[in-house]
């Protein structure tokens, strides 16, 4: 057994290779966790490298409020369409009204899926946008997603504790999906921290420094 792992401390034997049996030596900790750190630093560093490809948060900002767009607009035709789909079908379809479905009336019935189908269409239209503002700009897209990672880093790092909230003090948008601009997101930090100060001080915050 090596003299390092009987005179150096704990966090020392990890960092030192440990001789076991004449001639045999584990491979030492700190290569791994060089490794492991080399790695991590180049994963951020090529991260860092894709989101410079939008030269500023403004920009990005600008991109997010277009891909929004885009989300919204398709959200019309994917609920429109499940749902007329299902009119035509159930307009057609020879019903005998003695029957039930699911123990309800089968006008009730289709009515209910006709809402359903609409619904799930509408869940599913903004997804249906986020594909084709990606497929309208391929170029950008890898950016737009390292940026994306990056503001929801800044949202979680910022946002106040959601145990704070309350009917009186509720979370002013937790997950920022309200900021459209760098003037929002300052804004949203203010009222994060006032959300934080009512919440562990309670009573009016108007007079604190922001």
């Amino acid at each position: 057994m090596s003299l390092y792992a009987l005179r150096s401390p704990l966090k020392t034997a990890f960092l030192r290779p440990i001789v076991l049996n004449k001639g045999t030596t584990t491979i030492s900790a700190s290569r791994y966790t060089t490794k492991t750190t080399t790695e991590t630093t180049e994963q951020e560093g090529e991260q860092q490298k894709t989101s410079n490809d939008i030269a500023s948060w403004d920009d990005y900002f600008k991109l997010r409020k277009k891909r929004r767009a885009y989300e919204l607009v398709t959200c019309v035709p994917s609920t429109i369409a499940p749902a007329f789909g299902s009119i035509s079908y159930f307009a057609q379809l020879e019903i005998d009204p003695f029957t039930t479905f699911f123990g309800l009336d089968p006008v009730m019935a289709s009515a209910v899926a006709t809402v359903g189908a609409g619904f799930g269409g509408f869940m599913i239209g903004p997804m249906v946008g986020n594909l084709i503002f990606k497929a309208m700009n391929n170029k950008i897209a890898p950016a737009m997603d390292a940026r994306d990672k990056e503001f929801y880093e800044h949202i979680k790092a910022n946002r106040a504790d959601a145990r704070l909230n309350s009917i009186r003090n509720p979370v002013p948008d937790y997950y920022g999906e309200k900021i459209q601009s760098v003037h929002d997101y300052r804004s949203w930090l203010r009222k994060q921290r006032e959300h934080y100060r009512k919440g562990v001080f309670g009573g009016n915050t108007d007079d604190l420094d922001n």
